[in-house]
């Protein structure tokens, strides 16, 4: 967790992303984006003391991305062809880390703690989704969000590896926001933020018993509290209703079907299905292991729970049903 002499920094990190919606130019979105990598790798630089090469290669592709910014929207070329728009959208997929630009995402995912997971998943894709709203181009947009769905779906297979797996939920979580911007700014708005929420709560928990290998999970999972905890939250980000993800993807649905976009509804559809049968057998797993596993681990396991934090999350699972049985009614 960050230290109380990085809440200043902390603070800064979050309001530059939020000011965002206040920006009416390319050059002031541009200096706001600039400013908020800044700070991301304040943060990653804080986090841990042997990241020293991603780092730079993070900071090089992202400033890539911002030079080629910078370079067409100071020219203006974008006025003159179309052709611009799909370099200004590459470079806007380049720094969210979609496919086929997600390599140093993933590379980068699985170094870090999982708080710099859920920051390098969510909030470093505020900006440069909210400028990606304003020159899209839709049929570039679909393709890759499918692509990129479809890509993810053959990387988890036999995947050991908990963070690397998140990775790519993170991507076919991203083609769902990237396509939402077409549904307008309320629509991907609402998607982010309640994904952001239930993601943060999932990664807390990561964090705090440090998991890193999906097979460490079953022997933390002796603890029945912590086991309904895990249920619930795969629950949510898997997208099963009645849970904040399934209302999300419900929202989701309705409005491409209002626009008859049946095919490409039928892609995404699949695609979640697939990635679903992960989450439930994860949870399977979880859900099946047997009390004399690791016992002798409960004591220790005990001591590293905070149950404090164990209680509020649970009460954000259960708000989780209340709107949930609230938007049915």
């Amino acid at each position: 967790m960050l230290k109380k002499y990085n809440l200043l920094y902390l603070m800064m990190y979050m309001l530059s992303s939020f000011l965002i919606f206040y920006m009416n130019n390319y050059y002031s979105m541009w200096i706001l984006m600039e400013l908020n990598l800044l700070l991301f790798i304040i943060f990653l630089i804080m986090s841990s003391k042997f990241l020293g090469n991603k780092i730079i290669k993070y900071y090089l592709i992202n400033s890539f991305g911002s030079m080629i910014f910078l370079f067409f929207i100071n020219m203006n070329l974008f006025k003159e062809n179309l052709n611009y728009f799909y370099i200004l959208n590459f470079m806007m997929m380049l720094k969210l880390g979609m496919f086929p630009f997600h390599h140093w995402f993933i590379d980068l995912m699985i170094n870090l703690n999982w708080l710099m997971c859920f920051f390098l998943s969510t909030w470093q894709k505020l900006i440069p989704l909210m400028i990606l709203m304003y020159f899209y181009i839709k049929n570039l947009i679909i393709l890759l969000s499918i692509m990129g769905s479809l890509f993810s779906l053959m990387m988890v297979f036999n995947q050991i590896y908990l963070k690397k797996l998140m990775g790519y939920s993170s991507i076919i979580h991203l083609s769902w926001l990237m396509l939402s911007i077409l549904l307008g700014m309320k629509m991907w708005m609402i998607y982010f933020f309640i994904y952001s929420l239930t993601l943060y709560f999932f990664m807390i928990i990561l964090n705090m018993l440090n998991f890193n290998l999906i097979n460490e999970m079953y022997m933390y999972m002796n603890i029945y509290e912590m086991k309904i905890l895990m249920f619930l939250l795969i629950l949510s980000i898997g997208g099963i209703p009645p849970m904040f993800g399934f209302l999300i993807k419900m929202l989701f649905l309705n409005k491409m079907i209002e626009l008859m976009e049946f095919f490409m509804l039928m892609i995404l559809i699949f695609c979640s299905l697939v990635f679903l049968f992960y989450y439930i057998r994860l949870m399977f797993n979880m859900m099946m292991i047997e009390s004399f596993s690791m016992k002798f681990y409960l004591n220790y396991l005990y001591k590293k729970i905070n149950y404090n934090l164990i209680f509020y999350i649970m009460m954000f699972l259960l708000m989780n049903l209340l709107m949930m049985i609230f938007w049915m009614f």
